[in-house]
């Protein structure tokens, strides 16, 4: 028997017209409304993606007010663009007025000119919705807000035009919409049910709110891994004066917008946060209106500039973010047994939209004007003030990062030069370490002059450390004592060059040189392979070898790697140097190679003789062969799917090498023996979680295929899991699982003070705790390293702890109970557990890397690590640690660092390798692929995937 039709599912849903959203308003009938266009009446259920190109590209096509503007395509193809609204002449000459509109918003050509200098422009708005494709209202809002901008023929709908250009991205986030609305549509009911854990609610892994690659987008803005993420250079492009970013929250909560709470970011331009409070004010005026309740900067902390709104202010823009509780498209009934619905969510949006526009034109020629001010002072503070310029010389063993970054910073509108001859420039300071010196340039070396009106967001993405205060490091300090959790919504920490492995120094002073617009960098011409040969030697440095080395492996060609460096020819090779042999290779090997290597941006030599200069001989026992990956990776509930996400990415779009996704729910009951690497993600809920989503049948498999020879890699939570003591794999173990036999040192309080600062407890006093120590618990500094130190000038840091970590056993002594000498377990345990509050939200930290092993082949002997909410692991022989965190006082190099857990990090390890059997266990203390913004740890995950078969287990010969 036939079912219900599509349009019956979820029946009962409210919907709404033009006269609610937008009293007393009125529309050229001319117009296409979204029920002519695609059959969907406001409210009755989410658009699809393509409801939503088809409506826009309507409005376009009907409309002289509107144009339709492609900036990219997503993974899965689906168009990204944004809808152009403004008057008739405007719309006619887009290109024209956005480069008049550019010239303005520059205090360097145009001067800073008053408001009423500014009386007859127009100021540029930019509003965005729907970058979590999950959060379903906000494409819905789009399409009515462009339909009234579009569409109407009223004072209020002509005045926004003559006074501004709108331009709406309606739909941020196609593949993930498009993949959340076919899973709730899955689960749909034929009366739309309110349980917020129905799975019409709650959808199903990996949910919606990534793209195809399941990375959460609203933290791309300025690293801009993705193409979606090409909005950024379109919006930098056009130096809007308002950004408007719209997303949803939790189901229970009401309606939140700006002002935020601290922490602040001091490189926010002034224009911004002047303006923050009138139309938030006007926006809570509108809201209510409608009677609907709202709060303000109660979490959200927009300190981290990855945001959508946060990253526009940094070129000026007032930045406004929504957050509307969440409906699913339907209805949801809170805990507080208050129903809200999907039209209603759209209300909220459409109403916010349309009074942050009335507000922008009412006041267009006083906010710009503030904002060409503030860019002004910019330029000024980069003339005149102690930072003038950054300098990222070319790293010959990593030759195309810079042109990476360069290409990052252009794409954001950032003036970047390049040198055209070699110079050499005084007063360059590391910012690494804090060193400063004379430095020999070469050429390709960049510069970035901060005195250039968005020098506000090349510091705030640049530094390699951005300051907090001591306000907020007080709340933050009473949230952690009193085990109420930190108050970071985000990292503290994210700086480009240091993520990105590129020397970055600042400077002081006008740096020497000849110096021009750097102007990008063209591949040399390509090198023929001779003929004859009896080796191929490629260096194995730069970021593009993994790749070349996996399409050599895929080839079917034998390929080994240097263990140690080599000189042959003339020309010197670092370990990791891969070698191809004429001898055990096919016949075709030459026109194999020929196809590969020429473009690949590698260098490489062809020679006739296996003997070297310096270093071993080509034909000997150095070079051992590598084995052909064949990788899985856990996904599925609940594996974290960022993590996931990050993995995948990297091994599709970097590698294009072939993986399976294993279900971890599966796992027991699939045949590993076809796997030679298994890639452990972190997973939600930790490692009991972990363990009960593997079952005791799946661990004792995995543990079996890493005995036979298997390389098991985990990452964060994954290693967790590996490393446990129920695993019973490794001998590495996480601190917190190692407490009774390697205590941490404590740099903290006094126990007795720590006691106090905490939750109030009812045991009594013990003698002498009435006379101990007094003062403001809360009044800590953070640990800083040398090149994070000269970025903490005139802001007030608090006080820095004195003295040096001491043993464990010690700090415990002031608070042990009355008659007992000697800490026991559970008081170490304790001791640590209050310890690991302190761990870091998200800081850029040193670590120090063995150079001979292979895990750290194509890197330097020491590098910088993102991480982030986690354990670290203390590992000795037989276990090989190839990167070990740095001492204490040159570990921090950006972000919040707390002294409890500097002391608790310093000399502990990051990456360790350890023999299981014939296989191998590969453990990360954080996920090395973070947001791929981290490449030095990227390459070390990408050397155990494709080093680890060959070099670190025991593998068969042939038959």
């Amino acid at each position: 028997l036939p079912g219900p039709a599509p349009a019956q599912l979820n029946g009962g849903a409210e919907t709404l017209t033009m006269d609610r959203l937008f009293p007393g308003a009125a529309f050229d009938p001319s117009v296409p409304t979204q029920e002519q266009v695609t059959g969907v009446v406001p409210g009755r259920r989410p658009l699809t993606p393509e409801e939503v190109v088809a409506y826009f590209r309507a409005l376009a096509d009907a409309s002289p007010h509107a144009a339709l503007v492609p900036y990219a395509e997503s993974y899965e193809g689906r168009p990204l663009f944004y809808l152009a609204v403004g008057a008739e002449d405007v719309i006619a000459d887009l290109d024209g007025f956005r480069a008049r509109h550019r010239e303005r918003m520059d205090p360097r050509r145009g001067g800073t000119p008053t408001a009423g200098d500014l009386a007859n422009e127009r100021a540029v708005a930019w509003i965005a919705y729907g970058i979590h494709g999950d959060e379903l209202s906000s494409s819905d809002a789009a399409a009515a807000v462009a339909y009234r901008l579009v569409a109407g023929t009223d004072p209020q709908a002509v005045e926004l035009r003559r006074r501004l250009l709108i331009l709406i991205d309606p739909c941020e986030n196609p593949d993930g919409r498009g993949r959340y609305l076919a899973q709730i549509a899955s689960f749909a009911h034929r009366t739309a049910n309110p349980d917020q854990d129905d799975l019409s609610h709650a959808g199903v892994w990996p949910w919606g709110r990534g793209n195809h690659y399941l990375f959460d987008m609203n933290r791309d803005w300025f690293t801009q891994v993705l193409p979606e993420s090409r909005r950024a250079p379109v919006i930098a492009g056009w130096v809007p004066q308002m950004m408007v970013d719209s997303h949803e929250m939790g189901g229970d909560a009401t309606y939140l917008f700006p002002p935020p709470r601290h922490p602040f970011n001091p490189f926010l331009p002034r224009s911004a946060r002047r303006w923050e409070r009138p139309f938030s004010d006007d926006q809570a005026h509108a809201l209510d209106s409608r009677g609907y309740p709202y709060f303000t900067g109660e979490w959200n902390e927009e300190f981290f500039p990855g945001y959508g709104s946060s990253w526009a202010s940094y070129l000026g823009a007032v930045g406004i973010l929504y957050e509307m509780s969440r409906t699913t498209g339907t209805l949801v009934r809170k805990r507080d047994g208050t129903v809200r619905t999907f039209a209603q969510a759209i209300e909220h949006h459409t109403t916010s939209t349309m009074a942050n526009l009335k507000t922008l034109a009412a006041h267009a020629s006083e906010v710009m004007a503030d904002q060409i001010a503030a860019r002004a002072d910019v330029v000024r503070a980069g003339r005149e003030g102690w930072l003038r310029s950054w300098v990222f010389p070319p790293d010959p063993r990593h030759p195309g990062r810079t042109a990476e970054l360069a290409a990052l910073l252009r794409g954001q509108d950032l003036e970047v030069e390049e040198l055209t001859a070699p110079a050499r420039v005084s007063g360059l300071t590391d910012a690494r370490t804090g060193k400063r010196d004379a430095r020999d340039l070469p050429t390709g070396t960049l510069l970035v002059r901060m005195d250039q009106p968005n020098a506000a967001l090349a510091r705030v993405i640049l530094d390699p450390h951005v300051p907090m205060d001591s306000e907020f490091f007080h709340e933050e300090r009473q949230y952690l004592e009193k085990g109420k959790g930190s108050r970071l919504y985000e990292t503290t920490a994210w700086s480009v060059p240091l993520a990105m492995g590129v020397p970055a120094y600042w400077c002081d002073r006008e740096p020497r040189g000849k110096w021009r617009p750097w102007q990008g960098t063209e591949a040399g011409p390509a090198t023929a392979l001779p003929a004859d040969f009896t080796s191929v030697i490629i260096d194995g440095d730069p970021d593009a070898a993994p790749a070349v080395l996996v399409r050599m492996l895929e080839a079917g060609l034998t390929v080994r790697v240097a263990r140690k460096p080599v000189t042959i020819g003339g020309r010197s090779w670092n370990r990791g140097a891969l070698v191809v042999r004429a001898e055990g290779n096919p016949p075709d090997t030459r026109a194999v190679l020929a196809d590969i290597l020429p473009g690949s941006g590698l260098q490489w030599r062809a020679v006739t003789t296996a003997r070297a200069e310096s270093g071993p001989d080509l034909g000997g026992a150095e070079y051992p062969v590598l084995v052909p990956p064949r990788v899985a990776v856990l996904s599925g509930m609940p594996v974290s799917t960022t993590d996931f996400g990050a993995v995948w990415h990297l091994l599709d779009q970097d590698l294009d090498l072939r993986f399976t996704s294993l279900d971890i729910g599966r796992f027991a009951r699939t045949d590993l023996s076809r796997y030679n690497v298994i890639i452990l993600p972190a997973v939600m809920g930790g490692v009991e979680t972990y363990r009960h989503a593997l079952g005791p049948d799946g661990l004792g498999r995995l543990k079996n295929w890493i005995t036979a020879g298997g390389t098991a890699v985990g990452l964060g939570g994954g290693a967790r899991l590996l490393a446990s003591p129920a695993a019973e794999l490794t001998r590495t173990r996480f601190r917190a699982d190692a407490v009774e036999d390697f205590p941490p040192p404590v740099w903290s309080l006094t126990a007795l003070l720590a006691e106090a600062a905490g939750r109030p407890s009812a045991l009594g006093l013990r003698p002498g705790a009435e006379n101990g120590p007094t003062g403001d618990p809360y009044d800590v500094a953070p640990v800083f390293g040398p090149g994070a130190r000269p970025f903490l000038r005139d802001i007030p840091q608090g006080t820095p702890l004195a003295g040096e970590p001491v043993a464990m056993s010690e700090w415990l002594k002031p608070v042990l109970p009355e008659g007992r000498a000697k800490a026991g377990p559970e008081d170490l345990r304790r001791a640590d557990a209050r310890l690991r509050r302190f761990m870091p939200q998200g800081a850029l930290l040193a670590v120090e890397l063995d150079a001979e092993h292979w895990l750290n082949f194509g890197l330097r002997t020491s590098a910088s690590v993102w991480f982030g909410r986690g354990d670290v692991m203390v590992a000795g022989p037989p276990a090989a640690v190839a990167a070990r965190f740095a001492d204490l006082d040159r570990l921090q190099q950006g972000g919040l660092l707390w002294p409890e857990a500097a002391a608790r990090m310093a000399r502990t390890a990051y990456a360790v390798r350890e023999q299981v059997g014939r296989g191998q266990v590969i453990l990360f203390a954080g996920p090395p692929v973070y947001r791929r913004w981290m490449k030095d740890t990227e390459r070390m995950f990408l050397n155990a995937l494709l080093l680890g078969p060959g070099l670190g287990a025991r593998w068969s010969a042939p038959w």
